[in-house]
């Protein structure tokens, strides 16, 4: 199991299109077929804390995209305590009536303390008390109130990705995965879920590391957002459905996030559009080995400005100026 998780699945990047085309392309299809996409959606009890005080500042909605480890039949075997880690982490941040959304992806091996346990990786927190845990443990570390909390699958992944017909992505150049002999040429690559599952999960031969295989995750995601927000998806019923359906038996949500919040929250992303997407990664400052794991220091100067940029309104103009947004058009 402990080599099953560092390979890793990066299977969270299908999230953010799975949720914008469930809430924003539904009205496309009749109530009957929507109460039956909704009942596809497995809900996770209990996944947020109690007793939270109501966030102040930013009035928009912020997510927590789990991406977990386990092949598991079904979603719901997936944010079982115990039975996977947390692959995949980011912080999706939409701010009311702003015509951007940010995507803050929290590296899996990043060192920090989870409530109850102490110090751990945070992939470990979803582990040891299911999503509860890691929305606890990602509040405490950023200090933002998480409003909802999405998961997906391995099979999730790749029945999505196929239900789309496959996914573009732009390559600057050759890509090679020593490990297992996967190869890409440089140019527009259609990848179909299987590829696109190597090709997100690669971790050898990367220059820099964790941080290029977020890059990946980021890249891919933002193609499929660009697929899913294409006429071409959303004036073709048949194809329309087989991805709905697809998308809404891969995914499991907080018990609060029934059609309509789904539906708001779609509506907000399609009309940002996958060029509104502002895609960052929280820097690491070192990496250690601690108990024979591998850990991550966060940048805790730059993490602690992200998170209060985001509170406050101003993550815009932080990021720009700092320059940590992930440039994803491209990727190698």
């Amino acid at each position: 199991m402990e080599m099953l998780w560092r390979r890793g699945f990066r299977i969270v990047v299908v999230l953010l299109a799975t949720i914008a085309l469930l809430g924003g392309a539904v009205v496309a299809v009749g109530l009957w077929r929507l109460l039956t996409l909704d009942g596809n959606i497995d809900r996770i009890p209990d996944a947020l804390p109690s007793g939270r005080m109501a966030r102040s500042g930013d009035p928009g909605e912020v997510w927590l995209l789990v991406g977990s480890d386990l092949r598991g039949d079904s979603t719901a075997e997936n944010w079982r305590a115990g039975e996977s880690h947390a692959d995949t982490i980011i912080v999706l941040h939409a701010p009311q009536g702003a015509d951007r959304a940010h995507l803050i992806s929290i590296p899996r091996d990043a060192w920090v303390d989870v409530p109850g346990h102490g110090p751990d990786r945070i992939s470990n927190a979803f582990r040891r008390g299911g999503a509860r845990l890691l929305v606890e443990t990602v509040e405490r570390e950023t200090g933002v109130i998480i409003d909802h909390v999405a998961v997906i699958d391995f099979q999730g992944f790749e029945r999505t990705t196929d239900a789309l017909g496959g996914v573009e992505v732009h390559l600057v150049e050759p890509v090679h995965d020593p490990s297992n002999g996967w190869s890409w040429p440089a140019g527009t690559n259609r990848m179909s879920g299987e590829e696109a599952l190597r090709f997100v999960r690669e971790r050898k031969g990367l220059p820099s590391g964790d941080r290029d295989r977020i890059k990946r995750q980021q890249a891919f995601l933002k193609a499929m957002a660009t697929k899913v927000s294409s006429a071409e998806l959303r004036t073709d019923p048949v194809r329309l459905d087989a991805f709905l359906e697809a998308a809404s038996g891969s995914l499991a949500v907080d018990e609060g996030a029934g059609m309509t919040t789904l539906r708001a929250m779609g509506a907000r992303l399609l009309e940002v559009g996958p060029e509104g997407m502002t895609f960052l990664s929280l820097p690491i400052s070192g990496t250690d080995w601690i108990d024979g794991k591998n850990v991550a220091y966060l940048d805790e100067a730059v993490k602690r400005d992200v998170f209060d940029a985001l509170r406050d309104g101003s993550l815009d103009t932080y990021v720009g100026e700092y320059g940590l947004e992930n440039d994803v058009d491209e990727v190698r």
